[in-house]
């Protein structure tokens, strides 16, 4: 191609050579001809939540401790409180198009509508327009940006008056017929599959003793936990380290001093109860570890599960997830995901090592990430070589670290596959543009 030049001022071109070598030209080929799958986590929405940090194995430690009950359930309901304030809670926001979740909203809305536009443009007729988006995120982000943009998605529910969760509603073509000639097209679907549940799954009890799972639209259960915290948060205790480490997400302090200090509360608590002041377990505490187990929600924690219809859709999801990253010729872009979710982390192993036409693409946020993801996710044990990190470009001297976050996978990643492509220029041509002055008026 031509560098053109106007005035002597270079004009840039619309595509930028990537610095990770992960080109439009090779992105737009791995699209065109593979099933699109994508694994988002928590690091794709820190923006407006807290990262989770160690909260997964404090919880875990709490389980496996050697401590009386109600010191157990005071240390693990301080840290459920910390994890509701700062993931579940904000959703109110998020439904409600609050000015504080703007900015993400719009975020993910712009990500969804080059997804949307790049599903319109494949040239595949063997390939149907469908995009899965797994996530263990249990937020409102995509459900709330997909509707606003008027995309078609699949979350799991049917029905409008009292939708009901059931898995087969994934994975259904779409079509729309034109009034006038009646000739049908595809519409583009992205199936919202939320491994971890959601902060709108309520669950309701059957007459025959089963549960099922109904969409909560105005997060009303969430809303009585957060009444219920209100209650108990004067009995919680400080969870996180003070002052928290860098660049760690939040650090909660150590199980073992987390119970010492829950032991010796309760201790202070049953000598006023022996004047007559308190009682020794405040029942706050139970109402709110009460209501945070009916949340829909699967525990950030190694045992995972609050309840077994929550097992029952886990395991279903998880299946689904193995499902297609087996199929043929299937892509898996991963995203704010760190692997430390062990069960996860091994099933995208086996399937990089039992498909080997499947590819996995990871976008690691910041090149300090690198190591832990190499880590997880030896090369050694991956014999097909399937599976790509991909780490911003090193900063130039006095620049500001590069991250890649979801605008930056939209704008340097999928938006330039929609955009006309550019080639690289070969010589250069330079244009003078003058204004050419006035004929003298006669008058």
């Amino acid at each position: 191609m031509t560098e053109v030049r106007i005035n002597g001022v270079p004009q840039q071109p619309v595509v930028d050579i990537q610095p990770n070598h992960l080109s439009p030209d090779r992105l737009r080929t791995i699209v065109e001809s593979a099933h699109l799958n994508f694994l988002i986590g928590a690091g794709t929405s820190s923006a407006f939540f807290a990262a989770l940090g160690n909260i997964e194995d404090a919880l875990t430690e709490v389980a496996e401790a050697v401590a009386d009950a109600a010191t157990k359930m005071l240390v693990r309901a301080s840290i459920q409180a910390y994890f509701f304030e700062n993931v579940v809670a904000p959703n109110t926001s998020i439904i409600d198009r609050d000015e504080s979740a703007e900015q993400v909203l719009i975020s993910y809305a712009t990500f969804v509508r080059t997804l949307n536009r790049i599903l319109l443009r494949r040239h595949s007729t063997l390939l149907s327009k469908q995009a899965n988006i797994f996530t263990t995120n249990v937020d409102m982000l995509f459900e709330v940006s997909m509707e606003q943009l008027g995309v078609e998605y699949a979350d799991g529910f049917s029905g409008k008056i009292h939708p009901k969760f059931d898995v087969g509603d994934f994975g259904a073509l779409r079509f729309q017929t034109g009034s006038r000639f009646e000739k049908r097209f595809e519409v583009p679907v992205f199936n919202l599959v939320k491994i971890h549940g959601s902060a709108t799954w309520k669950q309701q009890k059957r007459a025959d003793r089963r549960t099922d799972i109904y969409f909560d639209h105005g997060l009303t259960l969430v809303r009585e936990v957060g009444e219920a915290l209100s209650a108990a948060k004067p009995h919680l205790l400080p969870v996180l380290i003070d002052p928290q480490p860098k660049d760690q997400g939040p650090t909660i302090r150590p199980v073992v001093d987390l119970i010492a200090d829950a032991e010796q509360y309760l201790t202070q608590l049953e000598l006023t109860d022996a004047n007559g002041n308190t009682s020794s377990n405040p029942s706050d505490i139970a109402n709110f570890s009460t209501s945070y187990d009916k949340l829909g929600i699967v525990n950030p924690d190694k045992r995972k599960f609050a309840t077994t219809v929550l097992n029952e859709t886990y395991y279903e999801l998880i299946r689904r997830f193995a499902n297609e990253l087996e199929k043929e010729n299937s892509v898996l872009f991963v995203h704010g995901f760190s692997f430390r979710d062990e069960h996860l982390r091994e099933l995208v192993m086996r399937a990089a090592r039992t498909n080997p036409t499947l590819q996995v693409v990871i976008f690691c946020y910041s090149r300090e990430a690198l190591p832990d993801y190499e880590k997880l996710l030896p090369d050694t044990e991956i014999k097909n070589g399937n599976i790509v990190f991909v780490t911003p470009g090193q900063p130039n001297e006095g620049e500001a670290e590069r991250k890649i976050s979801l605008d930056v996978l939209d704008s340097d990643f999928f938006a330039p596959i929609v955009r006309d492509k550019v080639p690289a220029p070969d010589q250069r041509i330079e244009l003078d543009i003058r204004t050419a002055s006035p004929e003298p008026s006669n008058e």
